[in-house]
């Protein structure tokens, strides 16, 4: 069925102001941010009912916009940050957020043991150096393919939703930090901002994440708009049936932000249909509908078993995303690292695979892409990011990634992704039985 025979969408392009500046200006891009207030997320909020913000004008050429703070006070902070490691900017970013955006944004499912297992299962995988093997800084590339796309570095921003629960820049500056790193974006059909407004944020790639809706218009109407703004891909979320609450979050009352919508589904915004009315009765012609649909490569994100990844991938899905949507849907599942392996080998190369869960580090990108992963992607930290410094921040959290996989890669011995595999990796604990030092 042609996009063309489908639903129009009237859905108000933000206005966006680009100017401009030196190469050492990292305030290169001005966007003012135009969105209408809405009413409520449909759940009961103890939150007062405050404007979006928009930006102020700049009085000068040399200055960068300054959001509005609100009511609820989500950070209106635009700088770079100083990194150390990804791990402390939660502590840091709990400073200067609201405790309900935190809470909403750090926690998990139950009892958080798959998202503290995310990070402990990369020590199951110990690094196995090469030495001797003639390599400079100079020498390392990170650059890699992915579905079309030319990547400097195989990291991207994860799918996430509600970011205005953080910064009153909302996806926006989140999408527009990605593209400043010249990262691609993967923009939650959970977000704040419509996913027009989030692709005009960002010269950088981009794809889109469904949530399938169980009215047929609504989602046909999503996938029309995400091609028409210039998604290259679409993400199919096969692990989840809404935003994940964290149980601090439910015990404060689920205290969404009351003026701010999803904004896809947002009338004031041009969207339609209720966001929660999700399917659930996902199936494998899913993939083929939405390839058929779109004419978009359909990545199907939230496996766990290699048989699964199997049959997606002979039902056409043209990657497969290792993820249990960092523990924020169901506890006790397996960390993504520990599900890489033997879903690799199910896969076996004939599509990409991405990793997300857990990333932290250069040497945890080093491990996945060994394993079998052909890129990763990171969702907390670059909230946090955004948090401490909005766009630029986010920017800051992608270059320090970067410049951490290089040394990695270095002291691993291995000059190109390309390089890597389990030859590289001593694996101790249950996945032991896929032998070490396998080439």
């Amino acid at each position: 069925m042609s996009l063309s025979n489908e639903l129009d969408t009237s859905t108000k392009e933000v206005e966006v102001t680009t100017q401009k500046a030196s190469e050492n200006d990292a305030l290169s891009s001005r966007r003012k941010f135009l969105s209408a207030a809405g009413l409520g997320l449909g759940v009961v909020s103890t939150l007062p009912f405050v404007s979006t913000p928009v930006l102020a004008d700049e009085k000068t050429t040399t200055k960068t916009k300054k959001l509005a703070k609100t009511a609820y006070g989500a950070s209106t902070a635009e700088k770079e940050i100083k990194v150390v490691s990804l791990e402390r900017l939660q502590d840091e970013v709990k400073k200067v957020v609201p405790k309900a955006g935190f809470e909403f944004a750090s926690g998990a499912a139950g009892g958080e043991w798959t998202m503290h297992e995310n990070r402990r299962a990369f020590d199951d995988y110990r690094i196995a150096p090469k030495r001797l093997v003639g390599l400079s800084w100079n020498d390392i590339d990170t650059s890699t393919k992915l579905l079309g796309l030319d990547m400097a570095s195989p990291i991207m921003v994860a799918p996430m939703g509600a970011h205005a629960m953080i910064h009153e820049g909302d996806e926006r500056a989140t999408a527009k930090g990605a593209g400043l790193a010249n990262t691609l974006y993967c923009s939650s059909g959970a977000s704040n901002a419509t996913l027009e407004q989030i692709a005009n944020a960002t010269n950088g790639p981009k794809w889109f994440q469904l949530y399938y809706n169980n009215d047929e218009g609504v989602t046909k109407s999503l996938l029309t708009r995400a091609k028409n703004a210039g998604y290259s891909a679409i993400i199919l979320t096969a692990d989840a049936l809404g935003p994940g609450q964290p149980e601090n979050f439910i015990a404060m009352g689920s205290p969404f932000r009351p003026d701010r919508l999803f904004g896809n589904h947002d009338p004031k915004m041009g969207g339609k249909g209720n966001f929660f009315d999700q399917k659930t009765a996902l199936t494998t012609k899913d993939i083929e509908f939405i390839k058929s649909f779109t004419g978009l490569p359909v990545i199907v994100k939230g496996i766990l078993r290699p048989d699964d990844a199997k049959r997606f991938v002979e039902a056409g899905a043209d990657a497969i995303q290792v993820s249990n949507h960092g523990g924020r849907q169901i506890d006790g599942v397996p960390a993504s690292m520990t599900a890489l392996p033997a879903i690799a080998k199910a896969v076996n190369k004939k599509v990409p695979i991405i990793l997300d869960g857990g990333v932290r580090r250069g040497i945890d990108i080093v491990r996945a892409i060994a394993m079998g992963a052909n890129a990763v992607a990171v969702g907390r930290p670059m909230l946090y990011g955004l948090g401490l410094g909005g766009s630029l921040g986010v920017k800051s959290v992608i270059e320090f990634l970067n410049k951490d996989l290089v040394a990695a890669m270095i002291l691993s011995g291995a000059g190109k992704l390309a390089d890597l595999n389990p030859s590289y990796i001593d694996i101790v604990g249950e996945n032991a039985k896929f032998n070490k030092y396998n080439s």
